[in-house]
């Protein structure tokens, strides 16, 4: 790539010192693929102006052109709300740890999908110093007699005339496994699909520890994802083995979010790299908040109720809907936007309405200010919005947490 252009959410490109003074891009149009992920601004003879969305990633501009967009929040904050919003555990000392080996080793790299590749090198290191992951393998062979003998196959193959074979079995241990497969799946992806947006030092890396893999299968589809979905959830791995949950994590940011049509190690094709942070970040206040209420309180996510009484051909359908004993007791529905607009007031009140509630919650995202709230008025109900600090994101919980405890009157136990 001769052009690297990194924005940050929202950002226009005219807000970065290289494009101030002529904020076009020397290209004819944005390819289709990656029109959704990007405002175009404006068009001119000199090029397009485009303003970073709602969507973190790397995006193919032209052969030569690329762009990428990093999240406002801090890097740790933002895998936290990520891997919150897919549902894994994770312990903040393991996202903590990556920040802080990306930081090491990639200071250098402005966008996140270079800081994360750099420190996805990083941990890869421990590998060589602390061990492979290996696990116990059946293993049946002819050749050497070794293990236990297993009769019937061997009566089979003399019936076969070879009298010479002896079918053994033994159980030994070896790195190639599911685990192993995935990081290399991971290097593999990294190095055919991205080689072309990297500079030849962390391309010659990624390389390097590709070949650590070479006695480990590498899968022939994703049915992985799964299996190491559940291995990072309930911490599965061996205590002595913990240091590989980074890895996965890593591992498993960048197959969850590359747009590929993957069907062979030989035949793929690669859109764009891409995260969309409204989806996140719903995703993770559904997370924050089941976890947050605890049993007393039940949450749904997405609920739908009919707008007229005499029709089904019209529904609501807000983010979530808390209730106590099955009774609703507040609707609340989550923007990622800077601030609210007169369509967020009218859709939550109309969602209040319906169910009966007097307090309802808007929730918006902020960076950098503590979270905060304001109250508006509109007759007998009221309409909470709350400003959500990502860059202090254990804190934002617990106050939304308090808050809603508020909101429905109940004191905190």
């Amino acid at each position: 790539m001769n052009l690297r252009i990194d924005l940050k959410e929202w950002q226009d490109i005219s807000e970065i010192p290289e494009f101030k003074d002529n904020p076009f891009i020397p290209i004819r149009s944005i390819p289709p693929d990656v029109k959704k992920f990007i405002d175009i601004v404006d068009i001119s003879p000199r090029g397009v102006k485009i303003k970073a969305r709602d969507y973190v990633g790397v995006f193919p501009l032209s052969d030569d052109i690329i762009l990428t967009v990093s999240p406002k929040a801090p890097v740790e904050d933002f895998l936290y709300m990520f891997y919150k919003a897919q549902g894994i555990k994770l312990d903040i000392k393991d996202i903590k740890k990556i920040a802080q080996a990306g930081r090491k080793y990639g200071i250098e790299h402005p966008n996140v999908f270079h800081f994360l590749i750099t420190a996805l090198l990083a941990e890869l290191e421990q590998l060589k110093r602390l061990g492979f992951l290996k696990t116990s393998q059946h293993v049946t062979q002819d050749k050497i007699i070794k293990g236990k003998v297993l009769t019937k196959e061997t009566i089979n193959e003399w019936l076969r005339g070879n009298q010479q074979k002896v079918v053994c079995e033994k159980f030994e241990l070896s790195k190639d496994n599911i685990v192993n497969s995935s990081i290399k799946f991971t290097l593999w992806s990294l190095i055919n699909m991205y080689s072309n947006l990297l500079g030849d030092e962390i391309k010659n890396e990624l390389f390097k520890k590709y070949l650590w893999f070479k006695d480990v299968s590498l899968p022939k589809n994703m049915s992985f994802i799964e299996e190491i979905e559940k291995i990072l959830t309930f911490r599965a791995l061996p205590n002595s083995r913990s240091y590989y949950y980074s890895i996965l994590n890593l591992c498993m940011f960048f197959i969850a979010n590359s747009t590929l049509e993957f069907r062979s190690p030989k035949r793929f094709k690669v859109r764009a790299f891409a995260v969309y942070m409204n989806k996140v970040f719903e995703n993770y206040l559904y997370a924050v908040l089941k976890e947050q209420l605890g049993y007393e309180y039940r949450v749904k996510l997405h609920p739908t109720q009919q707008l007229f009484d005499d029709n089904n051909k019209y529904s609501l359908e807000l983010d979530y809907l808390i209730l106590k004993d099955d009774k609703p007791v507040l609707v609340v529905d989550a923007k990622y936007k800077s601030k609210p607009v007169t369509d967020d007031f009218y859709q939550i009140l109309l969602y209040a309405e319906k169910f009966g509630i007097k307090n309802s919650l808007l929730i918006y995202p902020s960076w950098g200010k503590r979270t905060s709230t304001e109250v508006f008025r509109f007759k007998e109900r009221q309409v909470h919005v709350m400003y959500y600090d990502l860059s202090d994101i254990k804190k934002s919980e617990s106050t939304l947490r308090e808050y809603i405890y508020c909101l429905v009157n109940l004191k905190e136990e």
